[in-house]
């Protein structure tokens, strides 16, 4: 069964903002997962083609803002690590990528 390790980050100029009055929310294929920033949470998911939308929840509220749809495709047995990043102003979406791999080839990279 694929793995997906999905890390919420903030962008460095409206980070502290989010980080302080925010908790990253992850959705996979409409199912919802709480997070942490700058750290991976791990979900298991069927292999195929997933959606996938990371956003912020403000403290006390319900709604998820900034969430974005990307797909994903996970095959059997793989471990595909996603980076989701909002932008340079508070407003706008979380883009979720795969991070470039590092020099030694592997793809985790530090908070």
């Amino acid at each position: 069964m694929p793995v997906l390790a999905i890390v919420p980050r903030t962008h460095w100029l409206n980070g502290w903002f989010l980080r302080l009055f925010t908790r990253p929310v992850i959705r996979v294929d409409g199912a919802e997962a709480s997070a942490a920033w700058g750290r991976p949470t791990e979900i298991e998911v069927e292999a195929g083609i997933r959606t996938v939308a990371v956003g912020a929840r403000y403290r006390g509220t319900s709604a998820v803002l900034g969430a974005q749809e990307t797909t994903v495709d996970a095959d059997d047995g793989q471990r595909v690590r996603l980076e989701a990043r909002n932008g340079f102003f508070n407003h706008q979406p979380f883009t979720v990528t795969r991070p470039a791999p590092s020099r030694d080839g592997s793809t985790d990279t530090p908070s």
